[in-house]
C-alpha cells in the first residue's frame, strides 16, 4: 500500500476524437466517434489496393488533425520519431500545460545547494515512465531492401535481407522505432534526470507505467513523474498481423458505429491510434506549489492469471474460439486489490471506465469479473469512440477517469446494444460522490485496476 497519496495535476491526450483534454472530453460528452474508413487516410504510406474500402480491415480510428510540428522541439528530432513517439511527445507537452507548469518545465537545476532554498522543479526529482509496444515502420521504408532479395526469376531470398537492409537503411533508422524512445524523447524534452523507464506489456502498458511512476514518488526518488503510453492498431504493418483479436466485419452498421464493446452481436475489434500522458505528484509537493488537483490515485494494482487460451497455448482470432481469451480471473483479482488498497468497497464505485472492445470473449471476461466483485455501477467503454489504440488504451482509460472527476460529469456511452448483464451509462450524469474504477486487461491474462477519487 502506498505510504502517500499520489495526485494527478495534468492530462494530455492525442486521440481520434480530439487533441487535448478539453476537446477529448467534449467529444465524449457528445458521443462522438473517431471511427471511419482508412481507404484514403493512412499516414504510413499504405493503401488498401484492391480491398473494398468498407471492408473491416480498412475501418479504423485515425488521428486526422495531428501536426507533430506544433509540439516537437527541436524540429530536427522529428527525423528520429515514428508517429507513436510523436503523439506521446505531444501528449506530454499538453499535460505540462494542463498542470500549469509550462514555465517550469523543462526543469532547471537550482543554484542553491540547500534543499530548503531550492526553487522550481529539480531535474533529478522529475521522473519519466512510458508504456509502449513494438512500433512498425511503413512498408515503403524497406521496399528497396526487399527488392534486392528477389532474383531474376522472381524468387525471394530472405537470407539476403540483412545485407540488403544494411546498405539501404539510414544509420538513425532504428531510433525511430525502439519501444523505449517515447520515455527517452519525453525525458530529454522536459529535462527529467530522475528515474526513467519503459514498460512493454500490451494493453496494460499505460496503467503499469502509472504504477511504476507512483513507486518513484513512494520511494522518494521523485517529486513529480510524467507517465504515459502510446500505441496504434492501424499501422499497415501492424494490420498485417490480426491473429490476436477478431477483425471487425463491415456489417449493417454505419462505419462510425463499427466499434461495439459489449454488443453480443459484435463481429470484432476496430483498431485506432492515440497517446495519453498524465502528470503525477506527491500530495505534499502539489500542495506546496499550489497546484490544482484533478484526482487522487487511491488504489492501483496489477495482477496476472493466464487465460484459457494462454494456458493451452492456443491463440487465435476466431469469434468463438475453443479456449477463451477472457481475463476474468485476473480482472477480478486486480479489482479486489485496488478497492482494498483504496479502503473502499464495491458500493463506493460510481462508474467503471471499461476496456471492453467488441471481442465477445474479452468482453465476457470483464462482465464476469465485475459480477464476481459485486460491482453494479454503470460502465463506460471508451473503445466505442476510439477503437482499440493498442498500448495507449489503458492510459487513455485512466485519463478518462481523471477527467470525469475533474469535470464532475460522467459521459453517456455511445451504444445501447449490449449484453443484458451490462449496466451502461445510459445518459450523461453528474459525478457527485464515490470513486472511479478504471480497468484494463490483455488476452494473455494481465489486468490492472486503478481507483481514482477526489
Amino acid at each position: 500500500m502506498p505510504r502517500q497519496i499520489a495526485v494527478i495535476t495534468g492530462v494530455g491526450i492525442v486521440s481520434s476524437i480530439g487533441i487535448g483534454h478539453e476537446a477529448f472530453f467534449k467529444a465524449l460528452l457528445e458521443q462522438s466517434s473517431g471511427v471511419r474508413t482508412l481507404a484514403d487516410r493512412m499516414d504510413d504510406e499504405a493503401m488498401p489496393g484492391d480491398s473494398d474500402p468498407e471492408d473491416g480491415v480498412w475501418i479504423g480510428a485515425p488521428v486526422v488533425d495531428f501536426d507533430a510540428k506544433q509540439f516537437v522541439r527541436p524540429r530536427k528530432a522529428l527525423k528520429v520519431m515514428c508517429r507513436e513517439i510523436q503523439t506521446a511527445f505531444a501528449s506530454a507537452q499538453l499535460a505540462v500545460e494542463h498542470a500549469g507548469l509550462a514555465d517550469q518545465i523543462p526543469a532547471v537545476a537550482s543554484a542553491s545547494d540547500s534543499a530548503d532554498e531550492q526553487t522550481g522543479i529539480q531535474p533529478e526529482r522529475l521522473g519519466t515512465v512510458y508504456g509502449g509496444e513494438i512500433y512498425f515502420n511503413p512498408p515503403t521504408e524497406l521496399m528497396e531492401s526487399i527488392r534486392r532479395c528477389v532474383d531474376e526469376d522472381g524468387e525471394l531470398h530472405p537470407e539476403q535481407f540483412g545485407e540488403a537492409a544494411r546498405k539501404e537503411v539510414v544509420p538513425l533508422w532504428m531510433l525511430k522505432y525502439l519501444p523505449n524512445m517515447p520515455a527517452c524523447q519525453v525525458g530529454i524534452s522536459i529535462n527529467s534526470q530522475g528515474p526513467n523507464n519503459s514498460l512493454i506489456l500490451g494493453d496494460v502498458s499505460g496503467p503499469a507505467a502509472l504504477l511504476e511512476g507512483c513507486s518513484y514518488l513512494d520511494r522518494d526518488l521523485a517529486d513529480i513523474s510524467m507517465v504515459g503510453a502510446t500505441g496504434t492498431r492501424i499501422g499497415s504493418m501492424r494490420m498485417a498481423y490480426t491473429g490476436d483479436l477478431p477483425t471487425v466485419e463491415r456489417g449493417d452498421h454505419a462505419i462510425a458505429d463499427a466499434s461495439r464493446p459489449f454488443d453480443p452481436d459484435a463481429s470484432g475489434v476496430v483498431g485506432g491510434e492515440g497517446a495519453a500522458s498524465i502528470l503525477i505528484e506527491t500530495e505534499q509537493y502539489a500542495e506546496k506549489r499550489g497546484a490544482k488537483v484533478l484526482a487522487k490515485i487511491l488504489g492501483i494494482t496489477s495482477r496476472f492469471s493466464p487465460t484459457e487460451s494462454m494456458k493451452q497455448m492456443r491463440r487465435d482470432n476466431d469469434r468463438q474460439p475453443q479456449y477463451s481469451r477472457g481475463a476474468g480471473d485476473a480482472i477480478g483479482l486486480a479489482i479486489e486489490g485496488a478497492l482494498e488498497q483504496a479502503g473502499v468497497t464495491a458500493s463506493d464505485v460510481a462508474v467503471v471506465v471499461s476496456h471492453a472492445m467488441g471481442d465477445q470473449q474479452v468482453d465476457s471476461g470483464e462482465i464476469e469479473a465485475l459480477k464476481r466483485c459485486h460491482i453494479t455501477a454503470p460502465v463506460l467503454p471508451v473503445i466505442a469512440s476510439l477503437g482499440h489504440t493498442g498500448a495507449a488504451a489503458g492510459m487513455i482509460e485512466v485519463a478518462t477517469g481523471v477527467l470525469i472527476i475533474a469535470n464532475k460529469t460522467i459521459p453517456a456511452a455511445r451504444h445501447s446494444d449490449v449484453a443484458k448483464e451490462v449496466n451502461l451509462v445510459k445518459q450523461t450524469t453528474p459525478f457527485t460522490a464515490g470513486v472511479v474504477l478504471c480497468i484494463t486487461h490483455t488476452t494473455e491474462g494481465s489486468a490492472t485496476a486503478v481507483v481514482l477519487g477526489r
